[in-house]
């Protein structure tokens, strides 16, 4: 951990000092050479609806832009999201709507891509005898500078100079910052080689592969066990770790789940999930959104001395679209999207 965190102290700094240089060949009238990159430069902060004097200034202090929020995990321990400021956040969205989205990503990627949701991932691994679930450690933040400057703004594609500058307002601290919103679609770009490898390999093998963020799911109809040792080989490779006691086999005899979703026989939502949630939506609508948080002991939403009923409300309709996207001929929950809708007078954020 110690050489890791060294490693990425000398990444911020080269990358602070070769910002330090652009800055100062950009200001200098004299070097005629910089001529065509900075108007390179011009025309990339023209595309982020900013000057290349902001856009210097910061991709330089980049690092301190973030707020640091703590979201305690079910298990042990918090998820560290890291959220920008607004200054910063804005010129992210500029480069993830007129950059990043521009870029190609592998077709075995299912997660942050438009028309693409759960559903897509699990329904090529329905009816296989075997299956195999892996899962990367620590994914976003496993993500260098380095990675993403050559996955996401190579030199083939961008003058060094903004290739650098566009990577030091995408990253944190040398690796790829959870919160920021350009860091899902980065790290599509960053895994797609990985992803094209392994996915023709499988594919020549008679195997399915697909990857939802840092879930890596493998369904064949023999045992699969030999391919996670080579999974695990290449992802070492890559630079990334797999959380081992994520690690599953499971066979067609047991129930198969994949990113949540079932997929022995067809796609759906596991049977205790729609029997809990049909409880929940049973007892709001006899009771009362408040009276049946009480006696359902809903506690996170408890604030303040009171209960936050417009909160449950949306988090009950949010969990009934959840299964109509995925079983939208459930007569049952679209009997129940409707009844909480007319029942309770509280408008929710799509």
């Amino acid at each position: 951990m110690k050489k890791a965190s060294n490693i990425i102290r000398n990444i911020q700094v080269f990358v602070k000092k070769l910002i330090g240089i652009f800055a100062n060949s950009h200001s200098s009238k004299k070097q005629k050479s910089n001529k065509g990159i900075s108007k390179e430069l011009q025309s990339l902060a023209d595309t982020l609806g900013t000057t290349t004097g902001e856009l210097f200034a910061l991709s330089k202090k980049a690092d301190s832009c973030y707020k640091e929020i703590r979201i305690p995990k079910r298990s042990n321990g918090f998820r560290i999201i890291h959220s920008p400021n607004g200054k910063l956040k804005k010129v992210q969205k500029k480069i993830l709507q007129n950059i990043i989205s521009k870029a190609e990503t592998s077709p075995y990627a299912m997660a942050y891509k438009k028309g693409k949701n759960l559903k897509d991932n699990a329904a090529p691994h329905i009816n296989h005898l075997y299956l195999l679930k892996m899962d990367i450690s620590d994914f976003f933040s496993s993500i260098t500078f380095h990675q993403v400057l050559s996955s996401a703004f190579p030199s083939t594609l961008f003058p060094t100079q903004c290739g650098v500058i566009l990577t030091s307002l995408c990253t944190k601290d040398g690796v790829l910052p959870q919160g920021a919103p350009t860091s899902p679609a980065l790290s599509n770009l960053v895994m797609k080689s990985f992803d094209e490898h392994i996915g023709f390999w499988c594919n020549e093998r008679g195997i399915v592969y697909t990857r939802y963020c840092d879930d890596l799911t493998f369904s064949a109809d023999y045992p699969l066990v030999v391919l996670s040792y080579k999974i695990e080989d290449m992802l070492n490779r890559w630079g990334f770790q797999v959380n081992k006691k994520k690690t599953k086999y499971i066979f067609f005899s047991s129930r198969q789940t994949v990113t949540g979703l079932c997929v022995n026989k067809k796609v759906s939502i596991p049977s205790d999930y729609k029997k809990t949630l049909r409880q929940d939506v049973y007892y709001a609508l006899k009771f009362g959104l408040e009276d049946s948080m009480k006696y359902g002991k809903k506690n996170d939403f408890f604030e303040n001395g009171k209960w936050d009923t417009a909160r449950y409300k949306c988090h009950l309709i949010g969990k009934v679209n959840y299964i109509l996207q995925i079983e939208p001929e459930n007569k049952w929950f679209q009997a129940a999207k409707e009844n909480l809708s007319k029942s309770f007078d509280t408008h929710c954020n799509s």
